[in-house]
């Protein structure tokens, strides 16, 4: 019996997936927590302590993600996050012709697949106005969770500034002028469509899929679908798909 472990090590969380007996399972950190419980220095670097980990049983691991540069994987398979979330998709979809819109929380990625196959891809690594991390920071000052702002569409606010610093401020701007939490809400799950659509829509494709954890923001989803004038469809485990496509190397 063969057991196969994938993982992505984002900026925000470390995923796992393990393959064993044709079934695929889960685990998730915080990636401070998973950096100060199961990280060790070594002669080589930063290893991981796979047996704290629970990855002492797999028989090949393959890793990807923001982390994958900084640890010293020994007998391990790197990839780059393009690969693992485009195999991801294509596992998970069971399509030919796709894009697929990954943000995670630190960066923000659109692949363009033909035939199978991965023709290009954009990204967008420079500001994180339109990552994970900025929906995370406008929550704190708006004081809601990522479960509320994600219900949140009803007469979005216009969000202006392009930087995620200047973002920020702007919403509290918005605050001071009277707008309600729901409408800023709104401007910032608007904003954030507003920044990934250019990404899109150089591809043209009639099949649109959405991965990362900002993908279960269903009024984002919302927006982006409206841009885009076609229905955006949120992969399963979204937020796994890096390490779900780690697993097909």
């Amino acid at each position: 019996m063969t057991v196969k472990a994938g993982i992505d090590l984002g900026s925000r969380y470390v995923k796992l997936a393990f393959l064993k007996n044709g079934e695929i399972t889960y685990r998730r950190w915080d990636t401070a927590e998973f950096y100060r419980s199961f990280v060790r220095r070594g002669a080589e670097g930063l290893v991981i302590d796979l047996d704290a980990a629970g990855l002492e049983h797999a028989d090949s691991i393959t890793a990807t993600g923001y982390g994958r540069n900084l640890l010293n994987f020994a007998n391990a398979n790197v990839i780059s996050e393009i690969k693992a979330h485009f195999k991801g998709a294509l596992e998970a979809t069971k399509e030919r012709d796709f894009v697929l819109v990954d943000v995670g929380g630190q960066d923000s990625k659109v692949i363009c697949v033909q035939n199978g196959y991965i023709e290009d891809f954009v990204m967008n690594d420079k500001c994180a106005a339109s990552t994970g991390r900025f929906l995370e920071n406008a929550c704190s000052i708006l004081r809601i969770t990522l479960d509320e702002l994600a219900e949140m569409i009803e007469n979005p606010v216009k969000l202006s500034s392009t930087c995620a610093i200047f973002s920020e401020s702007e919403i509290i701007g918005k605050i001071a002028e009277g707008y309600t939490t729901e409408e800023i809400g709104a401007g910032v799950n608007e904003s954030i469509a507003r920044r990934l659509y250019p990404l899109m829509k150089k591809f043209r494709t009639e099949k649109i899929f959405a991965a990362g954890g900002v993908a279960a923001n269903s009024a984002l989803i919302h927006f982006l679908s409206e841009m885009a004038g076609r229905r955006i469809e949120v992969l399963p485990d979204c937020q796994y798909n890096g390490c779900r496509g780690c697993l097909g190397y």
